[in-house]
């Protein structure tokens, strides 16, 4: 719309009607804070749903976040990473046992939502990790949680969150078949393959908060959304098999996963860091 006027302006000689570009430079602004907001209230009204909102405004308390990758560092920023950390499962016991390891979570979560985190970083955001074996794809049922179809895997061993042997964590997928007959396909999801195992670091945490702002309701079972997947192949060794981020170094293989997650450890009482 401000370009069909703009453009009117030029045309008819009008340029006193034509804003100023400080003025437009206002105006985009302006818009920008008012879709911040309320994208921030669609994510406390789903943490309110969840009963998150408590965990929320403790960690405000815990101070801001210093952003130290990132510039311009602000108030809206620090309560950004507020709500993340809550939807994942943080406190503000969180933010200060690991302050004491010279970990700021604030800054880690604002690194992970602007997609310039590394792989040590989502293992931290992550409240489930496991080595499982894929089953096959199920779809054909309705779902309640807007997906269209989950894989599951059987649990071989849990690295960090409350899986055990034996259990069944569930993957949620947009792909999969639709009513009118269609198969949609979403080409950034992984492709897993049937009998395949793999190290899935996920977060039952993300799927409920995800689910509860597009205003679905989540599965019974275990599901959780994956944030990094390795295909795990001999020795142990470990092959990326999602997307990259703007990442540090990948683990080579499980031990180091292992070795890494007992160094970020804290406490076993911690809801949404390291366990």
């Amino acid at each position: 719309m401000l370009r069909i006027l703009i453009l009117i302006g030029a045309l008819g000689g009008l340029g006193a009607s034509v804003p100023s570009h400080a003025a437009l430079k206002d105006a985009i602004a302006e818009r920008g804070r008012q879709e911040v907001h309320k994208n921030q209230q669609e994510r406390l009204q789903a943490l309110t749903q969840r009963g998150r909102i408590g965990s929320f405004q403790q960690l405000l308390g815990t101070g801001r976040m210093q952003v130290a990758s990132s510039t311009g560092a602000s108030e809206a920023a620090s309560r950004d990473a507020a709500i993340d950390l809550a939807a994942l499962g943080f406190t503000a016991a969180d933010v200060k046992a690991y302050r004491a390891r010279q970990i700021d979570l604030f800054d880690v979560a604002h690194r992970f939502f602007e997609g310039i985190t590394s792989p040590t970083e989502q293992m931290l955001m992550a409240d489930t990790i496991v080595i499982g074996t894929a089953g096959q794809m199920r779809g054909a049922r309705d779902r309640i949680d807007g997906f269209l179809t989950e894989v599951p895997f059987s649990v071989a061993k849990s690295l960090k969150g409350s899986r055990t042997a034996g259990d069944i964590v569930h993957i949620p997928m947009n792909s999969g078949p639709l009513p009118d007959g269609n198969y949609q396909r979403d080409f950034s999801e992984v492709q897993f393959a049937y009998g395949k195992k793999y190290l899935l670091v996920l977060s039952k945490n993300w799927y409920e908060q995800f689910v509860a702002i597009k205003k679905k309701r989540a599965e019974s079972s275990f599901t959780a959304l994956p944030y990094v997947v390795y295909e795990i192949a001999e020795n142990n060794a470990l092959r990326r098999v999602s997307r990259t981020l703007k990442a540090g170094p990948e683990p080579e293989n499980v031990e180091s996963v292992e070795a890494e997650l007992r160094r970020l450890a804290v406490s076993s009482s911690q809801t949404g860091g390291v366990r």
